[in-house]
């Protein structure tokens, strides 16, 4: 362990964070992303980065970075096992997962000393800051914690999770391809953790990413999870996913394949 690390934060009871990049052969999105950290990470900042046994110089790029605390590069199942991964190898208070491509915010570095220099050592929420989304013209997505039930309504690029209670809701789901992160929010947020909004821009985000290119599996997933977590009506969620089915058709994409969606949830849930 940092020795720094730990005298910080028991000195100033500010809490630790480690910042978590996982990756998959995506070397200049990995430098962009490192490019926008501090030329030295502060004493209570650490970085881990989880490679997915890249072969285009992207392991050796991270290696080289000595800003980088640890690194595994080997093969995994899909970016939550390397995200469950990633959470495995850290030992701070905090978590943030800040992706290949995207950057820290320029008021970042600072905005993240405010947050954790708390007063109350005890106190754990879930920081959640805004993320200025790079692909759709810089709108910054605000967080609304009080909207989980509903809708996935904080971006996960902009949170810190507290690393004991995102482990105790058992991390992230892999047999979800897009929504696992919605449902670790979920699960802190009608478990009654306490959550704290910021206004400060934390990350720009990229964007690209599978949520983008499958939103109508995302869409689904969050049905999924609202269910498996009771925080919505079945029978809603069921009408929702149905009339999805049928009305959000894009140009080459057949009605039956949206309602067959609708069933495969439908069975997933009924029987």
């Amino acid at each position: 362990m940092d020795e720094s690390v730990t005298d910080v934060s028991s000195t100033r009871c500010r809490k630790t964070l480690t910042l978590l990049t996982v990756a998959l052969n995506c070397r200049d999105l990995f430098v962009k992303t490192a490019d926008s950290l501090p030329s030295t990470l502060p004493a209570w900042i650490r970085w881990i980065v989880v490679d997915g046994g890249s072969t285009d110089g992207t392991a050796e790029q991270i290696r080289l970075d000595a800003r980088v605390t640890r690194s595994i590069s080997e093969p995994d199942n899909g970016v939550y096992d390397a995200y469950n991964k990633a959470l495995g190898m850290a030992d701070t208070d905090y978590v943030s997962y800040l992706n290949c491509g995207d950057t820290l915010a320029s008021e970042a570095i600072q905005a993240l000393d405010h947050a954790l220099d708390a007063a109350d050592v005890s106190f754990m929420p879930v920081h959640c800051f805004a993320v200025r989304m790079c692909s759709n013209q810089g709108f910054v997505w605000r967080p609304a914690p009080d909207e989980l039930p509903d809708r996935m309504s904080v971006p996960t690029p902009g949170v810190l999770f507290p690393r004991a209670a995102l482990t105790a809701v058992g991390g992230f789901d892999p047999g979800l391809r897009i929504a696992a992160d919605y449902e670790a929010l979920l699960k802190l947020r009608v478990g009654g953790h306490p959550f704290a909004v910021h206004d400060a821009v934390l990350v720009d985000y990229l964007g690209g990413g599978l949520s983008t290119h499958h939103d109508t599996l995302g869409f689904f997933e969050e049905c999924v999870v609202q269910l498996r977590n009771k925080v919505a009506d079945r029978d809603q969620v069921l009408l929702r996913a149905a009339r999805h089915a049928v009305s959000d058709i894009h140009l080459g994409a057949i009605p039956f394949a949206r309602w067959k969606w609708a069933m495969t949830l439908a069975k997933r849930v009924l029987y």
